[in-house]
């Protein structure tokens, strides 16, 4: 695993493969040093005095009634930016210590593109305390590294130093400070502000980071959170074309048996009506439809002129009458009329009218219906 220290300001880069670091007077000098890295990932440590890191206590229940929409909030009174334009972390320790990260989200975005530059797979941006061991309970870890003046109070906390002695006045007091590589102004500040037995030198080495991808500080959008949200949603995509897949198979199912009972029905009455024309004896195929249907049509188109213009003559003195027809059939050159009239006298007058007018007009059955009556007239 590669790790590289972003510089502050003017600084230098660094870089360390797990042990030692070192230095980079440029970004493309580093590049050229980490050429042989090309591709692999890579760890970033980004400076601290980009971040507020604040530790509280805060009990269990309260936390997950707060969620994360309102634990960020507990950051608003510490950072001169609105929370919706900061990236805000946090990490919650049983019992009941609550450790919270924030940094600007444009910091993040401008490291993210100066890293682009960088031809190696970025996995985690963390902030640069980080390069310090881990402190006991009540320990303050203190290391210049390059130049670099760090500190780190507890796991999640800690940051850059410009002034020692202006620190260690007003950071809490611990019972023990650890430190490594101090030049001689920041130990003779260590010196007035602690004992000699609160005071321990050691022998500075970096320690790579375990599961550094998964550290709750890690600013550096994760992609494997990325991956499943993008999943999740072809998933329900997926479910939802399915749903509608399924929805819309049974509708058409639905539909066409539906269409085929009424295709079928259609289909019955057809032949029914074929058998009563033709007889029951008759085989429905379509080549015997076709000849019968032919040969009738031969057979009644003259009779149909003749109807056509029998009826042509007496339509207009039924409405003259003002009689409807309730059944118009014309067999044999016979034209026979189910009239509807006022009364039976108005049917004798029609008749008497026809005869006049050279037709052989004949009234037959006279039935009531309601204040109206029913005849047939057989007309020639």
């Amino acid at each position: 695993m590669l790790y590289l220290w972003m510089p502050e300001a003017n600084g230098v880069w660094q870089w360390s493969r797990g042990e030692q670091w070192n230095q980079a007077s440029s970004l493309e000098q580093l590049i050229q040093e980490i050429k042989p890295d090309q591709g692999e990932e890579a760890v970033v440590f980004f400076p601290s005095r980009d971040t507020q890191i604040i530790q509280q206590t805060l009990p269990k229940a309260q936390y997950k009634q707060l969620g994360y929409e309102g634990i960020k909030f507990l950051l608003e009174d510490y950072v001169i930016l609105p929370i919706d334009q900061m990236k805000v972390l946090s990490y919650f320790q049983a019992p009941d210590q609550l450790t919270l990260l924030g940094v600007a989200n444009h910091t993040v975005l401008t490291m993210q593109h100066a890293l682009s530059l960088i031809p190696v797979k970025i996995v985690s941006l963390l902030p640069d305390f980080l390069v310090l061991p881990e402190p006991q309970h009540n320990e303050t870890v203190l290391a210049n590294i390059n130049g670099q003046l760090l500190v780190r109070e507890h796991a999640l906390k800690g940051g850059s130093i410009d002034d020692l002695g202006l620190y260690l006045d007003i950071a809490p007091k611990a019972e023990k400070y650890r430190y490594a590589d101090l030049n001689g102004a920041q130990l003779e500040s260590l010196w007035v502000n602690s004992t000699e037995e609160q005071r321990e030198r050691f022998d500075y080495q970096f320690q790579p980071i375990l599961k550094a991808k998964q550290h709750p500080f890690n600013v550096l959008p994760k992609a494997k959170n990325s991956d499943q949200r993008v999943s999740g949603y072809w998933k329900a995509s997926a479910c939802v074309l399915l749903a509608f897949i399924v929805v819309q198979f049974g509708y058409d199912l639905i539909r066409w048996a539906k269409l085929k009972k009424v295709a079928d029905q259609t289909a019955q009455i057809s032949i029914d009506q074929y058998q009563s024309w033709f007889g029951r004896n008759s085989r429905v195929t379509e080549q015997n439809l076709k000849s019968l249907f032919e040969s009738n049509l031969r057979l009644s188109q003259a009779a149909n002129t003749q109807a056509l213009q029998l009826i042509s003559r007496v339509g207009p003195i039924l409405m003259q009458q003002q009689i409807v027809a309730n059944r118009v059939a014309y067999d044999a050159d016979l034209l026979n009329l189910d009239l509807v009239a006022r009364s039976s006298e108005q049917l004798q007058s029609l008749v008497s009218q026809l005869n006049q007018q050279g037709f052989k007009a004949e009234l037959g059955n006279i039935q009531t219906q309601g204040d109206a009556v029913v005849g047939l007239v057989k007309i020639q």
